[in-house]
């Protein structure tokens, strides 16, 4: 599950950094702050459903999914900020 969130940071990232390069930093700097908000939904609403889910398998299931959108959003939030610096430092 984790290796999925990491090939989608990938591809945001780079998405990223070309909306940064063809249109404006600051929109690279949005569209990153969007991608930790929806990370940090995300992990909120496995952290809920994981408080109600009395299966096994279940529980099982949405701490791997919760444990992906925690380190997604870590990384989400470290891009959001390298994203703020590069559109202060570059202008």
């Amino acid at each position: 599950m984790i290796f999925f969130y990491e090939i989608l940071f990938v591809a945001v990232a780079l998405a990223a950094v070309v909306i940064g390069e063809v249109w404006s930093r600051t929109l690279a700097f949005a569209f990153l702050a969007v991608w930790c908000g929806v990370a940090s939904l995300g992990y909120a609403s496995f952290g809920a459903r994981l408080a109600i889910t009395t299966n096994d398998d279940d529980r099982r299931w949405f701490v791997d999914a919760r444990d992906g959108l925690r380190h997604l959003r870590l990384l989400f939030g470290l891009a959001t900020l390298a994203a703020l610096g590069w559109r202060v430092i570059a202008g």
